[in-house]
């Protein structure tokens, strides 16, 4: 399973709903859960591994510096999420698996509700706040075709045109 860079089609367009939780797509979310932690993220859309469909993994192992920062340790797949209700707002740091090397200032609401389906079909109504907040609002992102950069001021998306060149041009040659 290969992760998804800048410039690949499919991390541009809006995902489709999921219409069965099918054997292929618990196989491909446990697949995910496996790939998030070993390329060092914290969250994993299907979208970034080329499957068009509206869901993502969040995995915050035991033993991560973000487990200090999100006080426990989390592991939750997220599918045909819906998110409601954001609040406040706050800047922190943010990279992407897909846009390796990058890392900006991100504004974001500092809270969210959340409406998903878990893998045995039952649906939940959650709030998150602080950086699980901000690790769902980034995947949901992906979900919509939004990569984090495209949240940036202009001014900062023009200063990392020839970085995201670069990485389109990667792409392209993989």
């Amino acid at each position: 399973m290969d992760i998804r860079i800048y410039g690949d089609e499919v991390l541009h367009k809006r995902a489709d709903e999921v219409e069965e939780i099918t054997p292929e797509i618990k196989e491909l979310i446990e697949a995910m859960f496996v790939k998030c932690p070993e390329s060092n993220g914290i969250g994993l859309a299907a979208p970034q591994v080329g499957v068009s469909k509206r869901f993502f993994v969040v995995v915050v192992p035991e033993s991560s510096e973000d487990a200090e920062i999100i006080t426990h340790a989390f592991k939750q797949v997220f599918i045909n999420p819906v998110i409601k209700e954001p609040a406040g707002s706050w800047k922190y740091e943010e990279g992407c698996l897909s846009v390796p090397g990058i890392w900006e200032i991100v504004e974001r609401p500092e809270a969210v509700n959340i409406e998903y389906t878990d893998i045995d079909g039952n649906r939940h109504k959650e709030r998150f706040d602080g950086l699980m907040a901000r690790v769902i609002q980034h995947e949901y992102d992906h979900l919509e075709g939004i990569l984090f950069v495209s949240r940036l001021p202009k001014l900062k998306q023009e200063l990392l045109k020839r970085k995201l060149k670069a990485l389109k041009e990667r792409e392209r040659d993989y």
